[in-house]
């Protein structure tokens, strides 16, 4: 079997580091959420409701910028593939 045939089948295979990245971005959404609830004195006092949309709003910026990169990097191209109709 060819080598880019194996890396290929190895990369395809297994899409779990994708779903554990997604839970870990989970966790420290909700736990920044739960400190800025706790700590929500000072400056922001009274405002729970929006520093924990601030929150959850920059959390899934920070998820998609690190989602799209994983995925491209997921499958790359080793090397072109040229197709001839011969």
């Amino acid at each position: 079997k060819s080598y880019s045939y194996m890396v290929r089948h190895i990369m395809a295979s297994d899409s779990t580091p994708f779903w554990v990245g997604t839970f870990v971005y989970v966790a420290l959404g909700l736990l920044a959420c739960a400190i800025s609830a706790c700590l929500g004195q000072g400056a922001l006092r009274g405002q729970v409701g929006l520093t924990t949309l601030l929150i959850t709003i920059a959390t899934f910026c920070m998820w998609m910028m690190w989602a799209m990169t994983w995925l491209m990097q997921w499958h790359p191209i080793i090397r072109p593939e040229v197709e001839t109709d011969h």
